[in-house]
């Protein structure tokens, strides 16, 4: 499927028409009624933190150094599963990033003894391949072939009691996760360690009242897979569960092979980054509610507000300090896309789409006074944007940024106003058409490609080429994943809006006799495919900066699956759990590691 948007021009022209044998619809103009912003200016020009004071940066870099002063003195003594488990501790902690070099020497020699020695039993192999997979290393999943039994039953366990087998299973299901496609084994090992570990936490029952830390992870694991795990909400979780951990030396010892001493230390450290990096991103929130109440759009009630669930994304996902100007250029580009996507889709009528349509892909200043007020509005809020975020770019790159910037603007905008021609004329196109267009109305590669031309990043023409379509499998397979996620999401809601062309409808016209669950259940093996492409695409060695597979993998892939979890994260952001992770990670410091 991301052959085909790939091998596309995605250069739709402007002038679309109505498709062969169609009579427009009287012309009405609709509203999504959404519900209004739920995160006041006042409110988050109040947030404050203690958390930016030097005293706290500098607590950090004793810690920072304490640590990489144990892993250096100690390394020689460090068994294999003590470093795969240090690994696994500080990326999980959110802190991997101040121990760099102290990484890449434990997974070298992991990798060097997983090459050439016998691996162990299910627990080490399971996390061994984990973390080297996850790191890029080359590893092949036949590895897992010894430890199926008959059955599907997947065997190896280490001796002891039944925390060490659930401890096994925990770190199988995590593996198999990693799955690339045809990996047959790692499906086999997901079913069976998900049932076993779903029965296990159904038999101790309610699990935060016995207060086992494994237990708790088995429970965050099977709610947030993989794929949902952005890396400031696997940061906020696993700080609480190796919380609990170093409440227990021995099971801290048992879990993680390392001395209480060792563990607490990163568990301050981590807590201290997170809330360091949360004042930072305080900070940046009230600039940008600075930004949104000084725009001209607020008083424009039929879009969605949503600047704070926008930034909330990409913070969870690329949130080092480093790339802040990328988090709040996303921030204003999206709230932007938001404003034309509720114009296209609801608000504005074909008539006036039209002419507006080529005003924007023009960036046509000379015809703004010709279209409705909204409209000049929409267009001028848009326009500011992209000049800041296009000069900042150029500052960056150099002047070959137009050119991706341009060509991403301009299938865009296409797109949207082919999107508008199917419901003026209540068309429904076949399903290859319409994922061929809305893959590119998702938005995800304009977000993507000028979030990538703001990072300090340097990227010369040809990565920037490798990055983009049609040359990227990465780009091609997160726009058509949103796509999907976000139509088996939201297919109701568009449906009670008016908006007839949907994966699902599409499906069903090209596949006659069939039923809406018919659709979703292949539209949800595709994105499972595309899941796994995904895995592989970012996962394989290559020479792309580390931070740009990131990008797609933490703020595309993970992003749009932990935002589009239940339902659709940024239209109805009043869910609880969406505001108590908004919480969570931007306005709440966690609690000091030695106050509870």
């Amino acid at each position: 499927m991301a052959e085909v948007i790939q091998n596309s021009s995605i250069s739709a022209s402007s002038e679309l028409g109505a498709p062969d044998g169609c009579m427009p619809k009287p012309t009405v103009r609709r509203n999504g009624n959404h519900h209004p912003n739920l995160w006041s200016d006042d409110f988050l020009q109040s947030l404050s933190s203690p958390y930016g004071d030097s005293s706290y940066y500098e607590r950090r870099e004793m810690l920072i150094n304490e640590i990489c002063d144990i892993f250096s003195n100690g390394e020689e003594q460090f068994s294999l599963l003590e470093r795969i488990s240090f690994v696994d501790v500080v990326q999980r902690l959110g802190i991997d990033r101040h121990f760099q070099e102290e990484i890449k020497m434990a997974l070298d020699y992991i990798h060097k003894y997983w090459s050439h020695n016998a691996i162990g039993d299910l627990n080490i192999t399971a996390l061994g391949f984990r973390i080297l997979r996850l790191n890029r290393y080359d590893v092949s999943s036949d590895v897992f072939l010894k430890f199926k039994g008959e059955g599907g039953q997947f065997r190896g366990f280490a001796s002891g009691h039944e925390d060490a087998k659930l401890e096994s299973m925990l770190n199988l299901y995590k593996a198999s996760e990693l799955d690339f496609p045809d990996e047959n084994i790692l499906t086999e090992a997901r079913f069976f360690a998900s049932a076993y570990l779903q029965e296990a936490v159904k038999e101790c029952g309610e699990i935060k009242e016995k207060k086992n830390p494994l237990l708790m992870e088995i429970e965050y694991v099977l709610k947030y897979p993989s794929r949902c795990r952005v890396p400031r909400w696997e940061a906020w979780n696993f700080i609480q569960i190796f919380r609990q951990q170093n409440h227990n030396d021995s099971l801290v010892n048992s879990i993680y092979k390392m001395p209480s001493t060792y563990s607490q230390k990163l568990l301050e450290l981590a807590i201290l980054d997170f809330n360091i990096l949360q004042a930072q991103h305080q900070s940046e929130l009230k600039s940008v509610s600075t930004w949104w109440k000084h725009s001209t759009v607020t008083h424009l009630d039929f879009f969605r507000h949503r600047h704070m669930e926008f930034y909330f994304w990409w913070a969870c996902s690329l949130f080092e300090p480093e790339f802040s100007a990328s988090r709040i250029g996303f921030t204003k580009l999206a709230t932007s896309l938001s404003l034309l996507d509720d114009i296209y889709d609801t608000y504005g009528t074909i008539d006036e789409l039209k002419p507006f349509t080529k005003t924007l892909i023009r960036w046509d200043v000379s015809t703004i006074e010709n279209h409705p007020d909204f409209m000049r509005t929409a267009f001028e809020f848009a326009y500011q944007i992209h000049k800041e975020i296009a000069s900042e770019a150029e500052t960056k790159h150099g002047p070959v940024v137009h050119k991706y910037i341009q060509s991403c603007w301009k299938s865009f905008i296409s797109a949207y106003m082919q999107e508008a021609e199917w419901i003026a004329y209540d068309y429904t196109p076949g399903f290859d058409e319409y994922i061929m267009n809305g893959a590119i109305s998702s938005g995800m590669r304009v977000l993507m490609v000028h979030s990538l031309l703001v990072m300090n990043t340097p990227l010369s023409d040809e990565i920037l080429e490798r990055l983009d379509i049609p040359s990227s499998k990465l780009q091609a397979l997160v726009s058509v994943t949103t796509r999907l996620v976000d139509d088996i999401k939201d297919f109701e809601d568009e449906q009670a809006r008016g908006e007839t062309a949907s994966s699902i409808e599409c499906y069903m016209k090209d596949n006659r006799g069939s039923t809406r669950e018919d659709a979703l259940n292949n539209i949800t093996n595709r994105i499972e495919s595309c899941a796994r492409e995904l895995n592989r695409e970012f996962l394989k060695p290559s020479d792309m900066p580390d931070c740009c597979k990131n990008l797609y993998f933490n703020a595309g892939m993970r992003g749009v699956f932990f935002l589009f979890k239940d339902v659709d994260g940024i239209t109805f952001s009043q869910r609880k759990e969406i505001r108590d992770a908004i919480t969570k990670i931007l306005v709440e410091p966690i609690v000091p590691w030695n106050e509870i």
